[in-house]
């Protein structure tokens, strides 16, 4: 059995731990991600006002 050899280099390259290269996000990433969390919480909002009318109404149908 032959062992490949491999150069002290390219093992150090292919054995890298993947974190040493993460890049900080960019101003666009970060407005979309502030813009992705502001509609979350708008639809969010939506569907919690939407619940309360239907159950005001529900109780409401309920008194008549």
């Amino acid at each position: 059995m032959k062992k490949n050899k491999e150069s002290s280099s390219a093992f150090f390259l292919r054995t890298r731990p993947k974190f040493l290269d993460w890049e900080p996000p960019t101003e666009a990433q970060r407005a979309q991600e502030v813009q992705a969390r502001r509609e979350a919480k708008e639809r969010e909002l939506a569907k919690v006002t939407r619940l309360e009318k239907e159950r005001r109404a529900a109780k409401q149908g309920q008194r008549s």
